[in-house]
C-alpha cells in the first residue's frame, strides 16, 4: 500500500511538470521591460540627419531649401540682367560675382519667387529683366504674390554686369560690384562700393556711403550724413550731386568736372583735386565749408558767407570783396590760371581753403 502511494505521487509530479513546461512553450519568451521615453527620444535624435547646406548654383528654379521661413532660390540669367526688388524690412547684402546666375537667400522671413518680366532676344532666351516677389499664404491652401519681401537677412549674388533697382521701407542696404545701382529707401543706411556705371541712392532717415565707384551719381538723405570717396565719371558728361537736409557731407578724391553739394544743416568737407574746366558748387545753410585742395589748383573762386568768415591758405590773385548791403559778404579771387569755377556758400559758418599735403 505504501509502495502504491509513492508511485502515485511520482506520476502526479511528472504530469504537473509536463503541464507547466507546455504552458511556458505556448506563451513564448518573456515580455521585455519597457524603455523610458527619454531613451526613445535620444534614439530618434540619432536617426535625424542634418540637411546639407546648398552649394551656390545647385538649385533649379522653384526649388526651396530648408523649412519654415528660410528660403533659397537660384536662376540662370543674362549677364546684363536688370533686377527689381522691394524689401519692407531686413538687412540686405548684394554682391556681384562672375557667374551668369542670381542666387537669393532669405533667412527668417518671406518665401519668395523670381518673376521673369522680359527675356533675351538671343537664342538662349535667358531673363534680362526680373523681380523678386513675396509669396503669401491664403486660406484654403492658396498663395498669392506680393510686391515686397522681408527677412532677418537677405542675400543676393548677382552677375557683376547687372543693374539693380531696390526699394526699402525699413532696411539697411549694402551693395558691392555691380554695373548700375538705383536705391530708394524710406529708412535705413545705404552702402555702395565698386559700381561701374552710376549710382542713385536716396534715404529719408539714414546715412549714405559710396566708395570706389563711377558714373553719374545722385545721392540724397533727409536726415543723415553722406560720405563719398574715390569716385569718378565713367562717361563724359557724368555729374556728381549730393544733398542732405539734416547731416554733413564729406567727399574725398573726386574726379568729376561738375559737382553740386548741398547741406541744409551740417558741414561740407572736400579733400582732393579740382580738375580743370570743371564747375564746383559747395553749399550749406548752417555749417562750415572746408576744402583741402592742391596748391597748384586752377580756379576762379566765389565765396559767399553771412555770419562767419573766409580764409584761404592758398594765395589768390585779384582777391576782393564785392560791395553788398546787409550781413552777406562775397569774396572773389583766382587761384592759378582760373581754369575751373569754384563757388562756396554758407549762411552761418566759416569758409576755409587749405593746402592739400
Amino acid at each position: 500500500m505504501k509502495l502504491l502511494t509513492a508511485t502515485t505521487h511520482f506520476l502526479f509530479a511528472v504530469v504537473v511538470s509536463a503541464i507547466l513546461v507546455s504552458g511556458a512553450v505556448a506563451q513564448g519568451p518573456p515580455t521585455p521591460k519597457p524603455v523610458p521615453p527619454s531613451v526613445v527620444k535620444e534614439k530618434e535624435k540619432e536617426n535625424i540627419k542634418t540637411p546639407k547646406y546648398p552649394i551656390p548654383g545647385q538649385f533649379p528654379i522653384g526649388i526651396e531649401w530648408g523649412s519654415g521661413t528660410t528660403t533659397e532660390r537660384s536662376i540662370a540669367v543674362d549677364p546684363k540682367v536688370s533686377i527689381r526688388m522691394c524689401v519692407s524690412q531686413g538687412t540686405v547684402k548684394v554682391n556681384g560675382w562672375s557667374r551668369n546666375e542670381i542666387r537669393a537667400f532669405v533667412s527668417e522671413g518671406s518665401k519668395f519667387a523670381f518673376r521673369v518680366l522680359q527675356k533675351s532676344m538671343k537664342e538662349d532666351g535667358k531673363p534680362v529683366l526680373l523681380s523678386l516677389v513675396g509669396i503669401k499664404s491664403l486660406p484654403g491652401g492658396n498663395t498669392t504674390m506680393v510686391d515686397c519681401i522681408a527677412g532677418d537677412e537677405i542675400q543676393l549674388d548677382v552677375p557683376e554686369n547687372a543693374s539693380l533697382e531696390l526699394r526699402g521701407r525699413d532696411s539697411d542696404f549694402s551693395v558691392d560690384t555691380l554695373r548700375k545701382v538705383n536705391i530708394n529707401n524710406d529708412g535705413g543706411d545705404i552702402t555702395v562700393a565698386n559700381v561701374a556705371e552710376g549710382v542713385r541712392a536716396g534715404t529719408l532717415q539714414g546715412n549714405i556711403v559710396v566708395e570706389r565707384s563711377q558714373g553719374n551719381m545722385v545721392l540724397s538723405s533727409q536726415s543723415g550724413d553722406i560720405v563719398a570717396f574715390d569716385i569718378q565719371p565713367s562717361d563724359a558728361g557724368d555729374v556728381f550731386s549730393a544733398k542732405t537736409t539734416g547731416g554733413s557731407i564729406s567727399i574725398q578724391k573726386m574726379l568729376y568736372r561738375v559737382a553740386d553739394v548741398i547741406s541744409i544743416s551740417g558741414s561740407v568737407v572736400y579733400d582732393g583735386a579740382l580738375p580743370s574746366g570743371g564747375a564746383y558748387s559747395f553749399n550749406t545753410t548752417n555749417g562750415s565749408i572746408r576744402l583741402l585742395i592742391p596748391q597748384d589748383s586752377s580756379c576762379r573762386v566765389t565765396a559767399i558767407y553771412g555770419f562767419g568768415s573766409f580764409n584761404s591758405e592758398i594765395p589768390m590773385k585779384d582777391m576782393r570783396q564785392l560791395s553788398s548791403s546787409g550781413p552777406v559778404k562775397t569774396i572773389v579771387g583766382t587761384i592759378g590760371a582760373g581754369d575751373c569755377s569754384l563757388k562756396l556758400t554758407t549762411n552761418s559758418g566759416s569758409v576755409v581753403v587749405k593746402k592739400l599735403q
